[in-house]
């Protein structure tokens, strides 16, 4: 089955809230297996190694196909942190940008227990045919390497 959906994953391997997150991911392979939906899991930081991105995927288990950013796709699409995901249409247009959920609202804090799957929710959108309800959220981690992020006045 060729997938309607591509999932961009930006993750590091250092970054505790990839790490936290990899069971949420786990479980998103897992609720979407068999539908037209591919999870790519992408290391944008020029510091990350083959064998960094090896360990990571023996460490948590995760079965999606992991790569080194080659493409630049944090740059075209304007990642700026790990966890960050993009949900890409055949088209490669951005139906969804953000967090995998709201379980952390700033990096090291974290709820007691999450609320909103909000990746889950906008593949079942898209799935479904509907406009993602909530295109554009907030995502918490680790920068990106090399981005500039905007400090407020």
């Amino acid at each position: 089955m060729e997938p309607l959906w591509r999932v961009l994953i930006f993750l590091a391997p250092l970054c505790p809230i990839c790490q936290n997150m990899t069971f949420d991911l786990r479980q998103l392979e897992k609720d979407f297996n068999g539908e037209p939906v591919e999870f790519v899991g992408v290391f944008p930081n020029a510091s990350t190694s083959e064998a960094q991105i090896a360990t990571f995927q023996q460490t948590y288990g995760l079965t999606m196909p992991l790569h080194l950013d080659t493409a630049d796709w944090a740059g075209t699409l304007g990642a700026r942190w790990t966890p960050e995901v993009f949900v890409l249409d055949a088209a490669d247009s951005v139906v969804y940008q953000g967090r995998i959920n709201d379980r952390y609202f700033a990096p090291g804090k974290r709820k007691p227990k999450t609320k909103r799957r909000d990746l889950d929710a906008a593949l079942r959108d898209c799935l479904a045919g509907r406009e993602v309800a909530e295109p554009v959220t907030d995502a918490v981690g680790c920068p990106i390497e090399g981005v500039r992020l905007s400090v407020p006045d």
